[in-house]
């Protein structure tokens, strides 16, 4: 009965990190679930969150497609304009 618990906590804890993360992502719902279950919860989680997210909103301001962050790593300005006190110029 033990084991069947902690196997249904497993494939539990897979499914929620694929359905939350995995389906914002590149790798997808399936390979996040494929991923929490070959390996672990814990590092299908960590290889999801290191993926690419699927539709990254971009840099309006310098047309950044890339850019997932609130403010753009290149130009540092977020959606509003404003530019992050920690930027540098180059």
């Amino acid at each position: 009965m033990n084991r069947i618990l902690i196997l249904f906590a497993y494939v539990l804890i897979g499914w929620l990190v694929a359905h939350n993360l995995g389906r914002t992502r590149r790798l997808g719902f399936a390979g996040s679930f494929l991923f929490c279950l070959l390996l672990s919860p814990f590092l299908g989680f960590l290889i999801t969150m290191a993926w690419s997210m699927a539709n990254p909103k971009g840099c309006k301001w310098c047309g950044n497609t890339y850019n997932e962050a609130e403010y753009c790593g290149i130009c540092g300005k977020n959606d509003a304009g404003q530019i992050w006190e920690g930027h540098r110029k180059k």
